[in-house]
């Protein structure tokens, strides 16, 4: 069912202006704010225009606005100063010193009273601090077009005054400002040049302040002396007070379309004059995107997100020490329980539950807690891409790379504990395959959990991961051999990674082998291919199971890849 939330609206924001946007709730601020900055452009009919040029899908104009949403999200291990200092790196042009840099970041936290906790991390700044920073990060390039949504929420007057005054710098400055304003004071109100009012999705008023109440006037409309102009005007148009708002938003209509008419030129000018216009519009439009930065080169960006996500490992030490430390002390206590069961052929059957269980472990223990970080990234992505900070090429490749380190560190510390304590055989040729085994699965656990917290929220997502995991393991070859399962469920046991990682480690420890001591006198399952055969192993070559396991990995972040695209398209719509 569709619903139109926008109808017929008509406006005009101008530069050196700071122009204030009211109505109720569900009037259409926040969507048209977005179709304004190109965050909406599908399933829209109209026309906007930048310094009388139709606004282009290809966001050439897009890139010199900045919009900032109500809830704008921060990475919470990032100082106040590192998170403008990494949105300068972004914004600003390449060749910008670091000292020039840090300059304009002191500047911009003074201006908007963040000095005091330039050292404090993201998720340790008050609600106020929070607001004033995401506006800082949007504003360091004095953007030429700036739309803030409901910026004073959650601040207290005396902070929202000095917002509200930094913003009218900027205006001064040329810049065109654009505010959502849900509940502003007489105060605040006294600083803004024009003010829209919108509800039901239609426009109606939009002009400037001091004229405000004159239209309402003339529509019957009468405001009591004193009275909070916002207030007065949510009480029109919500029908609190008696009047027809038809004739309102027509008198309003065409006193926008007279204002429109009266700051255009008449065609019968001579052409001298036609000359001097079209002059005029060639500078205007050349200042709005002479200020465009030239893009950030792949690498570019790739090393500020590089150290944007190294930051963010170091300073995030619970979780990284507790994923590391869970790959020390779990091997450890394996080694306790299966102490030497490697060459055992007594204990065969244990010592390959052993094996499995390293499966087990480095699947889930990558997995869970993928699935309830990624959510809070990918946010904070789609907010960052949309504002044209970075591409997704650049910000997925240094996500894979950042993520391998760790996985490579964990996967090898879990196996060389436990793989020497169970008593395996130690051979370079055999560790280098239970290795290649290990860091694959560990991969394939974190990208599971990468690609179940994009697609669904960090709640559903934990269920999903254990619960869709169950049909994988049943088909492993563990529990049952795939030769004794019925034939049309057969074909299953192919999509399942578990089965090529478990038969490759089976591979790894028993193909090829001497017989296991055994201290009976006799053993039934001494002999490594007794073992292999009781198994029903091995299927594939174990080169083959590698290249499986690869193209799992593969073809999971293509569907990360493809979802994450997806969101961009749909935030978009």
């Amino acid at each position: 069912m569709k619903k139109t939330i926008l109808h017929d609206v008509t406006g005009r924001f101008e530069p050196g202006k700071i122009t204030m946007i009211i109505g109720p709730s569900g009037a259409g601020k926040t969507t048209m704010l977005k179709i304004v900055t190109g965050e909406r452009l599908l399933n829209v009919k109209g026309t906007i225009t930048i310094n009388g040029v139709v606004q282009n899908k290809g966001m050439t104009f897009r890139k010199q606005m900045c919009y900032v949403p109500q809830q704008f999200s921060l990475l919470p291990f990032l100082t106040t100063k590192e998170t403008l200092y990494i949105a300068a790196r972004f914004k600003l042009d390449v060749k910008q010193s670091k000292q020039k840099i840090y300059l304009i970041v002191n500047e911009i936290a003074d201006s908007l009273g963040l000095s005091d906790c330039l050292d404090t991390l993201a998720n340790k700044l008050s609600g106020g601090e929070r607001k004033r920073l995401s506006i800082g990060v949007e504003i360091i390039t004095n953007p030429s077009v700036l739309l803030l949504d409901e910026p004073t929420s959650g601040l207290d007057s005396a902070a929202s005054n000095q917002l509200i005054n930094v913003l009218c710098t900027m205006a001064k400055a040329n810049c065109t400002v654009v505010c959502a304003i849900h509940q502003p004071s007489s105060q605040m109100i006294s600083q803004f040049d024009d003010i829209m009012v919108l509800n039901r999705g239609r426009s109606m008023y939009c002009g400037p302040r001091s004229e405000i109440l004159n239209t309402f006037e003339n529509a019957g409309f009468m405001c009591p002396p004193f009275y909070n102009i916002a207030e007065f005007v949510l009480e029109v148009i919500t029908e609190q007070r008696n009047g027809d708002l038809e004739n309102l938003y027509k008198i309003s209509r065409n006193e926008c379309e007279n204002s429109k008419s009266r700051k255009k030129r008449p065609k019968n000018e001579t052409n001298s004059s036609t000359t001097s216009k079209h002059n005029s519009d060639d500078d205007a439009l050349t200042t709005f995107t002479s200020n465009t930065k030239q893009r950030l080169s792949m690498w570019q960006e790739q090393k500020i997100l590089f150290l944007r996500a190294l930051i963010h490992m170091k300073r995030d030490l619970i979780m990284t020490i507790l994923r590391y430390g869970a790959h020390v002390i779990v091997p450890l206590l394996l080694g306790a329980v299966f102490y030497n069961f490697g060459n055992d052929a007594q204990k065969v059957i244990s010592n390959t539950a052993c094996l499995f269980f390293f499966l087990l472990f480095l699947f889930f223990a990558n997995a869970m807690p993928a699935v309830q970080m990624f959510p809070m990234e990918a946010t904070v992505f789609l907010q960052e891409h949309l504002n044209n900070w970075y591409s997704l090429r650049s910000y997925y490749s240094i996500k894979i790379l950042t993520d391998f380190l760790l996985q490579i560190l964990c996967s090898s510390s879990f196996l060389f504990i436990s793989y020497y304590m169970t008593g395996q055989p130690m051979e370079f040729n055999r560790v280098l395959q239970a290795w290649s085994i290990c860091v694959l699965i560990t991969i394939i656990g974190q990208t599971v959990g990468i690609l179940t917290g994009v697609a669904f929220n960090t709640e559903l997502g934990t269920f999903l991961i254990p619960a869709s995991s169950i049909p994988l393991l049943l088909f492993s070859g563990f529990f049952v051999k795939m030769n004794e399962i019925s034939t049309y469920l057969q074909p299953l046991g192919f999509l399942s990674f578990f089965r090529y990682a478990f038969e490759g480690l089976m591979q790894a420890v028993y193909t090829d082998r001497p017989n296991l001591s055994c201290q009976e006198i006799y053993c039934h399952l001494r002999s490594p291919n007794e073992i292999l055969s009781m198994m029903n192993l091995p299927t594939v070559s174990f080169h083959v199971i590698l290249i499986i396991l690869v193209f799992w990995i593969f073809c999971l972040h293509v569907v990360i890849y493809a979802i994450l695209c997806w969101k961009i398209y749909y935030a978009r719509k």
